[in-house]
């Protein structure tokens, strides 16, 4: 019964999904690779309101084939409560009725089994898309790393021509992406001056890091007050997106 139910709600989250981006038609930027996406999507979203851009942003982890059409749609999840997804189906249709419904969404895609990517691109189509890593992380599910890529490379391959597709320079996996895609694509990363968004130096601080950037031939440097590599990589993505949008 719960299977089937699943799969019912599944569906129907889909269609709704589908005829609110019909009806509203935002700017789709996606998020996706093995691990770093949250960082990413956090960093792009917030670069996009300072910029006074209207965004929504994937919440917590909705980033599956239930968990995505409910970030669309700005609403809960019954999680394992037949009583508690009553309401959310109905919130489901509302919502193609919503006000003001932002011009911009930054989705996470997360990818944990063959077909995903597949799925996920049947509910949105992004007009730039961001891959972060690919690791062995989710390769259990999978026979192999090159069945793996495989998701990816369908993400290099269905983006549209007038597309951007930003990659990671440093992941060789990730780089190799480009031949598969007739979008325009973008790198960044540390270990080549040949990419567009470069992360010069990271210095770490008692309170954090400073991150030596260049853009477009421009240098910037910014203090984080976190710890991690990943925070420069989202930075240095944020700056390119807040550039391109």
């Amino acid at each position: 019964m719960k299977k089937i139910f699943k799969i019912i709600l599944q569906y129907y989250l889909k269609i709704i999904t589908k005829i609110v981006l019909w009806v509203h038609r935002p700017i789709v930027i996606a998020v996706s690779g093995s691990v770093n996406k949250s960082f990413v999507r956090d960093e792009i979203k917030r670069v996009l309101e300072v910029q006074g851009k209207t965004v929504r942003a994937n919440p917590k982890n909705f980033n599956t084939e239930i968990g995505l059409p409910l970030a669309i749609l700005n609403i809960q999840s019954g999680y394992n409560s037949y009583r508690r997804w009553l309401p959310v189906i109905f919130s489901a249709f509302g919502a193609i009725f919503q006000k003001n419904f932002p011009k911009y969404l930054v989705l996470e895609l997360g990818v944990a089994q063959k077909g995903d990517m597949r799925y996920l691109l049947s509910l949105v189509k992004p007009k730039i898309a961001i891959v972060t890593e690919i690791t062995q992380r989710y390769i259990e599910s999978f026979s192999g790393m090159d069945k793996l890529v495989g998701e990816y490379v369908y993400l290099a391959k269905n983006m549209k021509k007038d597309g951007k597709l930003i990659l990671n320079w440093d992941n060789e996996k990730v780089r190799s992406l480009k031949k598969y895609s007739k979008a325009q694509v973008l790198y960044f990363g540390s270990s080549s001056m040949d990419v567009d968004g470069e992360i010069k130096e990271i210095k770490k601080e008692t309170d954090g890091i400073k991150v030596k950037l260049r853009y477009k031939n421009k240098e910037s440097e910014i203090k984080i007050k976190r710890f991690g590599t990943h925070h420069a990589t989202a930075a240095v993505v944020g700056q390119m997106i807040g550039d391109i949008i």
